[in-house]
């Protein structure tokens, strides 16, 4: 990771700014030496972040987990019943058919007393949940090998992705979506996230982001929540004040070539909320945003992630919002992890994953007024949380 980024600018009255940026010129001239092209810094404001899926007729060739009925039935027949039986208590809201109340969840014991699995997950045999194959997927090649099992993104068509987050998560029912639709538990967390959590910043400087070049890319958090609009998505332009906190501020060299902007690989980490993300972080981070002619920005963003962090996240949720085996998914992403080793032990503590991300045009400002980042664009007529289907674009 690199450290830097743009200068904040000053706002200065129309006269004296005119006044200055004249006798610049005059000392050009007489100087005989060429006129100097200052960097400008767009700033955005993130709309939208999410598991990258990509559910497909190969995703799951061994069988799938199901949701949250499913796993509930077989937990019903591992203790004895029948398939039939466990169904008919679940229609039945837990009462057998003699009246008879039948604990659903699978609690282990700890010292005695009943705890969450997903506070304990060792504490549960392991229930080997099917995980996902097939061809495609979203990511990065993270390694820099075009392995056997590694997916090709099907946008991109970069070959040998490594995504294995995705492995862990593909065949629960959840999970089995595709972009535009969202995986319910992230989508209904975000949405309740955007109005209590500090905002997630993006801002990029060059010396012209209309053409290919080198850019500076950074990441921050914000001091307010976002703003919405009326379609109760993420507004454009409006203003976020930048939380100078160091823990929230990831610095990139990247490229904008035919308006798809990338990074070189670094560390990325950004402080969220406890029933959000608590924590999105990455090492060997990459990015990929198609920069639109609106001013939005909408792409991918990964790397090694410590998977305990998006265990916590599951954790926090609890099954019932979850959707997911939690004992299940633990062991899948401790097994399949396959970034950072522990010096101590060699086991695996990051597990290669990829986000999908949306981001709008805002202005950047400090705490003392100066403005480090232009918002320009109008940015899109929907972001965010907001639903296509149900708004009307076009009156007529």
């Amino acid at each position: 990771m690199t450290t830097g980024g743009a200068r904040p600018r000053k706002i200065l009255p129309a006269g004296l700014a005119g006044a200055c940026l004249a006798a610049l010129a005059a000392v050009l001239v007489l100087a005989g030496g060429p006129s100097v092209a200052s960097a400008e810094t767009r700033g955005y404001v993130i709309s939208m972040v999410h598991t990258a899926t990509y559910a497909n007729t190969d995703t799951c060739p061994r069988g799938y987990n199901g949701g949250l009925s499913d796993l509930k039935v077989r937990r019903l027949v591992r203790r004895g019943f029948s398939e039939e039986e466990a169904m008919a208590i679940l229609a039945n809201g837990g009462v057998d058919r003699d009246g008879n109340r039948v604990e659903i969840a699978e609690l282990p014991e700890l010292n005695g007393v009943e705890v969450n699995p997903g506070n304990v997950p060792v504490l549960v045999s392991d229930p080997q949940v099917h995980t996902a194959h097939g061809r495609f997927a979203y990511g990065f090649n993270l390694n820099g090998r075009v392995e056997p099992d590694g997916f090709e993104n099907p946008e991109s068509g970069e070959r040998g992705v490594d995504n294995r987050m995705w492995r862990a998560l593909g065949c629960f029912e959840v999970y089995q979506v595709r972009r535009p639709v969202r995986p319910y538990n992230e989508d209904i967390a975000w949405d309740t996230a955007l109005d209590a959590m500090p905002a997630w910043l993006m801002s990029i400087t060059g010396d012209d982001l209309d053409s290919d070049g080198e850019v500076t890319v950074a990441f921050d958090r914000a001091l307010n929540v976002a703003m919405r609009d009326a379609r109760g998505g993420v507004l454009s332009g409006a203003t976020y004040v930048v939380d100078p906190d160091p823990r929230s501020h990831s610095v990139f060299q990247g490229r904008i070539e035919n308006r798809v902007l990338t990074i070189e690989p670094g560390d990325f980490s950004i402080q969220g909320e406890s029933q959000f993300y608590a924590i999105l972080r990455f090492t060997g981070t990459r990015l990929r945003l198609e920069m639109a002619e609106d001013g939005s920005a909408a792409g991918i963003i990964g790397g090694y992630q410590p998977w305990r962090d998006y265990f916590h996240y599951l954790a926090i949720r609890g099954e019932e919002n979850a959707q997911v085996d939690l004992a299940g998914v633990y062991y899948a992403m401790r097994r399949l992890a396959d970034g950072v080793p522990d010096p101590e032990t060699g086991e695996n503590t990051a597990i290669s994953a990829a986000y999908f991300l949306e981001a709008v045009p805002a202005f950047h400002a400090t705490l003392s007024g100066e403005v480090v980042a232009e918002s320009v664009g109008s940015g899109p007529p929907l972001s965010g949380p907001a639903v296509s289907e149900n708004v009307t674009l076009d009156p007529e």
